[in-house]
């Protein structure tokens, strides 16, 4: 997901030479799909029989390779192919929201069934992180630096690098956790499909989706703009690499840090903190946009509230699944996770069609190396002043309206312990 935040539209833009506008209107068009999609896996996949493996590990696997050969064909299969590139990336890319669904909802569903332990889920979320913001850091270091000269046989390195650490990572991972919360034999934690979407009704549900999709967007469309700002802005996307590199070191800090602060001053204060301070930092480096120490000061500390936010929304996510069984009364991790994925995706499909839209708008040449003068307000916007606005939205609906705190959590598993 980093490599198609960050690279997907400059590649196809500068690489494979496609209109940005078309693949603008890709990223909205595969939303509407995720809507089904997304929700029909997680409908699925808990409806999934308990294995000797567990419920979520045996599909998390299938998906991996399923995902990861779509994904392949989704960046070269337009370069392969003589004729129908728009129609081979419209079709790789709206698949792919299928695809991924059933590795990433797998992974997701994954933490509710580890345990049930309030403080264990802080811990294990930190893991989660870590392997999540790694991961993406990687991308962003070495990224810059592979790509830097815009050749094909760079993104060829880049991409299948990527896919088989992957494959070995996802694979591995999954053979080597444990699911040890049972699963219930009674037909009452069981719903429909109706009422999977009615958990929405709910304020901690709909009030945490809500955040994140705008705060998503905001995020998604700053990293979606960002290979430009450098590439144009700034002049030179190593510079990039360099401010990945303090972003990681301030992240994993952050992620370290993350389950001790949410113990000791809840979810949602934490949550909440770490999307001002991502917001105050958009609005800093307004004073200077081309300013490499505001630059550099806002990956310091942009990176350690962004890495608080991680293992955090991974423990909000499993509350929330709580929060429905004891509403309810029925488990349903991969319906909570599947829509957390909808969400998600939706962010990110509308973070990586904005940007496309806007340059294209501001007067991009596709395939040209020169560029009018004119895109980098349009640059500008995306990178810094849209991700500004989505952030106070973002913060004013989960600060007002998000209300589950560590007591509630704790009263909740209590009651459901006591029924079953």
């Amino acid at each position: 997901m980093t490599l198609l935040s960050v690279y997907f539209m400059i590649y196809y833009t500068t690489v494979v030479g496609l209109d940005p506008k078309a693949l603008a209107t890709l990223f909205l068009i595969s939303k509407v799909m995720d809507g089904i999609s997304d929700p029909v896996m997680g409908f699925i996949l808990d409806r999934f029989p308990v294995t000797k493996m567990g419920k979520f590990r045996p599909m998390l696997i299938l998906g991996t390779i399923i995902c990861v050969i779509n994904y392949i064909l989704l960046w070269f299969g337009a370069v392969w192919s003589p004729v129908g590139k728009y129609v081979i990336v419209y079709v790789t890319y709206l698949l792919l929201g299928w695809t991924f669904d059933i590795m990433d909802i797998s992974k997701n569903s994954l933490l509710p069934v580890m345990t049930t332990d309030d403080k264990e889920r802080n811990s294990l979320s930190l893991f989660n992180a870590l392997g999540s913001m790694i991961g993406g850091a990687v991308i962003g270091v070495l990224g810059p630096v592979i790509v830097a000269d815009g050749k094909l046989e760079s993104y060829y390195v880049l991409i299948f690098g990527s896919m088989a650490l992957t494959l070995v990572l996802s694979i591995s991972g999954a053979l080597s956790v444990k699911e040890r919360v049972e699963f219930g034999e009674n037909n009452e934690e069981k719903y429909s499909l109706k009422e999977m979407l009615q958990f929405l009704r709910y304020k901690p549900i709909w009030a945490a989706f809500a955040a994140t999709l705008i705060v998503g967007t905001g995020s998604s469309i700053a990293g979606g703009a960002g290979a430009y700002f450098y590439t144009y802005v700034l002049g030179d996307m190593k510079l990039m690499s360099g401010v990945s590199i303090i972003g990681l070191i301030a992240s994993l800090v952050g992620i370290v840090m993350g389950p001790y602060l949410a113990n000791r001053f809840g979810k949602k204060k934490v949550y909440l903190t770490a999307v001002i301070i991502s917001t105050a930092l958009n609005l800093l480096r307004l004073l200077d946009v081309t300013s490499m120490i505001l630059i550099y000061i806002s990956a310091l500390i942009g990176g350690v509230a962004g890495g608080w936010m991680v293992p955090v929304s991974t423990s909000i996510q499993a509350d929330n699944t709580t929060y429905v069984q004891y509403k309810t009364g029925k488990r349903a991790e991969a319906a909570i996770a599947s829509l957390t994925s909808f969400v998600s995706k939706v962010a990110q499909g509308l973070g990586g069609a904005i940007p496309g839209y806007v340059i294209a708008a501001y007067g991009f040449v596709t395939g040209a190396s020169v560029q009018p003068e004119s895109i980098n307000t349009g640059i500008i916007l995306c990178a810094l002043i849209l991700p500004l606005i989505f952030g106070i939205l973002g913060s004013l609906i989960f600060g007002t309206q998000y209300t589950l705190d560590q007591k509630a959590v704790i009263e909740m598993d209590a009651k459901i312990n006591r029924n079953n």
